[in-house]
């Protein structure tokens, strides 16, 4: 069923509407892997097989629903976001009970990320949660406009590589999928890139064998990080990523940092 005219309306301005605007200031094309709600196997077999090229990917956890079943896999253990973490791989925000952000209110958003935040410092205390990704890839202007604030970027599921000026309000994706990415797709984008200094920011839910309709198999990621790895082109979690596209961080925390601790 089709949300209401004015939701899908609403969610298109948010989309389309640059809101945090910035000029990428790379020399050379990026690639980041990033996993949404991490499914078991995104951790058994696609961390390891980023660890086997030494590249730091991106999970997007929503702390609430760890361990849990869901229709078409089981999600990430917490002893898990804690060793991903360990391992140098970035943990991001991808809100707390993985909700929809555009049926949330300003101070209902706040208490999703606080709280997805409050239970990664449990796991590591050292953590810090920079980067979040729009369940559902959902989103609309008024929470766009205040986790832009909060994160350095936010991203969501609409497909392009990002070049020249971006919205960090709203990164552009290539979907790692096996059903999507087929070899001639992966050689244009890898193509568009190279030709504009571009950042590609794949992402993926399940890593196995046969993989949902969501996923990708082992094998095609292999074959995309053998491809990358083949043009020499730098492989970067988001959070490594922003240097080097020349972005400081602005973002200003909606969180008190000791009162969070002391609830520790």
């Amino acid at each position: 069923m089709f949300p209401p005219l004015m939701t899908r309306v609403k969610r298109r301005i948010a989309r389309h509407l640059p809101t945090k605007p910035f000029t990428m200031r790379n020399n050379a094309p990026l690639v980041s892997f990033t996993f949404d709600d991490v499914p078991d196997s995104a951790y058994v077999n696609g961390a390891a097989v980023l660890d086997e090229y030494g590249i730091c990917g991106t999970f997007y956890i929503a702390g609430g629903i760890c361990g849990t079943d869901d229709t078409y896999w089981r999600l990430i253990e917490r002893e898990h976001v804690r060793d991903l973490h360990v391992r140098g791989h970035e943990i991001g925000c991808h809100s707390f009970s993985h909700v929809a952000v555009d049926e949330l209110d300003a101070r209902e958003m706040e208490d999703e990320c606080r709280q997805n935040l409050l239970a990664m410092r449990e796991l590591c205390p050292d953590i810090e949660i920079t980067n979040f990704c729009y369940p559902f890839g959902v989103v609309s202007l008024p929470r766009k406009l205040q986790l832009q604030k909060h994160f350095d970027t936010c991203r969501g599921i609409f497909e392009g590589v990002n070049a020249g000026t971006i919205d960090l309000g709203l990164l552009k994706v290539i979907e790692l999928y096996d059903r999507t990415l087929s070899r001639d797709k992966l050689r244009h984008v890898l193509r568009s890139a190279h030709d504009r200094n571009g950042w590609v920011i794949f992402y993926a839910h399940d890593v196995t064998q046969p993989p949902s309709l969501m996923g990708c198999s082992p094998a095609l990621l292999r074959t995309v990080i053998e491809m990358v790895r083949a043009q020499n082109v730098a492989c970067l979690s988001v959070r490594q990523a922003l240097p080097a596209i020349g972005y400081v961080s602005k973002r200003k925390p909606s969180f008190d940092v000791d009162q969070l601790n002391a609830l520790l």
